[in-house]
Parts: C-alpha cells; sequence; structure tokens
C-alpha cells in the first residue's frame, strides 16, 4: 500500500498557490476543483474542504491563465493535463502553450515551504509542551 496522498485545507491551498481563499472557497464551489469527499482530522478540528496536489495545479493554472482563455477552453486545458500527466507543456489554443512543468515546480517550492513551516510549529510547540510540564508541580504532570 503506497503513502497516503497529501490533502491541503483551503487555506493551505491558498498560501501554496497564491491565490486568496475567498478563491480557493468560490473555485470549490463552482466545482473548478473537487473538494476530497472525506472528512481529514487537522489539528483544531475536522476538515471539510481538502484539496489534492493536482487540485493545487488546477488552482493555479486556472487563475494562471485566467481571462485569456475562456472557461470551457480552461475545463478543455485541465481534460488534456489529465490525459497526458507528465507533460512539460500543454497547447492551451492555437497561440498559447501553458508550462506545466513550471507550474509544479512553483506549487512544489511552496510546498516544501509549508513543510518546513509546519515542521517548526511542531518543534516549538514541542519545546513549548516540555518546558511547561518541567515547570509544572509532579501532581499535575501526567
Amino acid at each position: 500500500m503506497g503513502a497516503p496522498t497529501r490533502v491541503y485545507t483551503p487555506a493551505e491551498a491558498a498560501a501554496v498557490s497564491g491565490i486568496g481563499i475567498k478563491a480557493v472557497h468560490n473555485a470549490i464551489d463552482k466545482h473548478i476543483v473537487d473538494a476530497v469527499p472525506s472528512a481529514v482530522q487537522r489539528a483544531g478540528g475536522i476538515v471539510r474542504r481538502a484539496l489534492t496536489g493536482e487540485d493545487l495545479l488546477r488552482l493555479k493554472l486556472w487563475y494562471g491563465v485566467g481571462a485569456t482563455l475562456t472557461a470551457d477552453r480552461r475545463r478543455r486545458l485541465f481534460e488534456e493535463i489529465k490525459a497526458a500527466p507528465t507533460a512539460m507543456t500543454v497547447r492551451a489554443d492555437d497561440l498559447l502553450i501553458v508550462d506545466i512543468a513550471e507550474a509544479r515546480k512553483q506549487l512544489k517550492a511552496r510546498i516544501v515551504d509549508l513543510d518546513e513551516a509546519e515542521a517548526a510549529i511542531g518543534r516549538v510547540k514541542g519545546v513549548v509542551a516540555e518546558s511547561r510540564s518541567s515547570k509544572e508541580p509532579a501532581s499535575l504532570r501526567e
């Protein structure tokens, strides 16, 4: 069995893709991207709207291509990417070629930044919890 696929909250998706949080929720509401069907447990509660890495790519391209392509043409672009998932570039129309490799590279760099930030937060929480428990009276420690 392979490693579980990472999913991203809308806030994480916004940070990684460089798109505003409202735009991420709007993309989910308009079915530009589909939220992962099962709820995911995260610190602070259950996340019901979670996105995959491929959803992040769709978000980045959807808003990156912007008004250059019609919504229908952008959807066809995503179908072409799905049909050729390892393609470096995809022809969006007669005059526009989309650099999928560059979009993936940018997302990967932002995901690495997110992972490093989460790891740093985890380390700080560990230090805070550890130092707090060492200062508590023995009767309060578990």
